[in-house]
């Protein structure tokens, strides 16, 4: 009869402590690790009496301590793509913007003014295409904007020669780049 009792008290005392430790936790996140492990811990509470009377308790209690460290290194794994695939993004993002302001360096020794420069990159880091907005210096501004693209890339050489260098630069091809004249 005391053995009943002090299970019983036992699974009083247990939920009791779950109760304070689920209002205590910081964030919501950390409840499903909890509640995992709680739910292991109350199986041995219910099942250890049956167990013991069986023999069977410490194979019960093996199986379970390694179904949470499966668990366990399950969440680990999945934590750990995710960051690894945010590191990878930021990674991009920011060689892109590396890429962007040298895109912008080689036409500004072209004598032209960038208003945006935009590269975009594929998952393995290699140019697909690039993007430039630009205007040429004032003095020649005042032509170019009566002429057509096509007047304009002969007329001024330095467009088509910024083409010409980003292409081999960046080994793309010439409808891989967009060039804008203001």
């Amino acid at each position: 009869m005391s053995y009943i009792f002090s299970w019983v008290k036992n699974l009083v005392c247990f939920y009791l402590l779950l109760t304070v430790i689920l209002h205590l936790l910081p964030k919501k996140n950390y409840q499903k690790y909890v509640r995992f492990f709680s739910g292991m811990l109350l199986t041995i509470l219910v099942a250890s009496p049956i167990l013991s009377l069986m023999g069977n308790e410490e194979v019960l209690k093996e199986r379970i301590s390694q179904a949470g460290l499966f668990q366990e290194l399950d969440n680990l794994k999945m934590d750990t793509e995710h960051l690894e695939n945010t590191q990878k993004e930021r990674y991009l993002r920011e060689y892109e913007k590396a890429l962007e302001m040298d895109v912008s360096r080689m036409a500004e020794q072209k004598q032209m003014d960038v208003s945006q420069a935009r590269v975009h990159l594929s998952q393995e880091y290699e140019v697909e295409s690039i993007e430039v907005t630009a205007s040429l210096q004032e003095e020649e501004s005042v032509f170019v904007q009566k002429a057509s693209f096509a007047d304009r890339m002969q007329e001024y050489p330095r467009v088509q020669e910024l083409k010409q260098e980003l292409m081999e630069f960046y080994r793309l091809e010439e409808a891989q780049i967009s060039l804008s004249i203001e």
